[in-house]
C-alpha cells in the first residue's frame, strides 16, 4: 500500500513541476533544432529515457545472473538427488546433529 501512495505522491510532483515549467525552449544538436516545446517535456522525456538505458543496459547482467543461479539449482538438486536415503540406511531423525537444519 506505501508503493502506491509512493507512486501517487511522484506523480502528482511530476505534474506540478510540468504545469509550472510551460515556458518554451529550443533543443538543438549542433547547428540543428531537434525539438522546440515545453521545458517540463525535455526534463521529463530525458528523464524517462535515462531510465529506459539504463534498464536495458542492465539486462545482460540479469540474464547472466539467472542463467547461473538456475544452473545451481540444477546442481543443488543433483547433489540432494545423490543424498537422498536408500532402504535400509539412517532416516534424517537419525542424523547427527551437525547435519540437522535449524530454523532461524
Amino acid at each position: 500500500m506505501a508503493r502506491w501512495l509512493w507512486l501517487l505522491f511522484l506523480l502528482i510532483v511530476v505534474m506540478l513541476f510540468t504545469l509550472s515549467n510551460q515556458s518554451t525552449i529550443t533543443v538543438s544538436f549542433w547547428q540543428w533544432p531537434i525539438y522546440s516545446g515545453p521545458l517540463a517535456l525535455v526534463v521529463v522525456g530525458a528523464g524517462i529515457v535515462g531510465a529506459l538505458v539504463t534498464y536495458l543496459s542492465s539486462l545482460p547482467h540479469h540474464v547472466r545472473q539467472g542463467r547461473r543461479i538456475r544452473g545451481l539449482e540444477e546442481r543443488l538438486r543433483a547433489h540432494e538427488d545423490q543424498r537422498t536415503p536408500l532402504s535400509g540406511t539412517p532416516t534424517a531423525s537419525a542424523a547427527s546433529p551437525s547435519e540437522t537444519r535449524r530454523m532461524p
